[in-house]
């Protein structure tokens, strides 16, 4: 992934390589990493890069204590293809 210094390539790389380490829910990366939109960076970490993330459906607390349905973002090696 060429490194670019725009507020969302800055936000793709630091998902990356958090999702390097291991899992990542959308609670974590909104507030570990500073990435609102995590979403859209997954999406553009797959389709535009080919980065094999798939998608699990947990439950985190956030913050407040608070328990939500989130992503758990997993970072597989290969590329991404898409269901059909």
């Amino acid at each position: 992934m060429t490194k670019q210094n725009t507020p969302v390539d800055a936000q793709r790389s630091r998902l990356l390589k958090r999702l390097q380490l291991g899992a990542c829910t959308t609670m974590e990366a909104r507030h570990e990493l500073d990435i609102l939109g995590v979403a859209p960076r997954v999406h553009e970490l797959r389709h535009q890069y080919g980065f094999n993330i798939q998608t699990l459906r947990t439950t985190a607390l956030n913050p407040g204590g608070r328990n939500h349905r989130v992503a758990q973002y997993v970072l597989l090696p290969g590329k991404y293809k898409e269901k059909i």
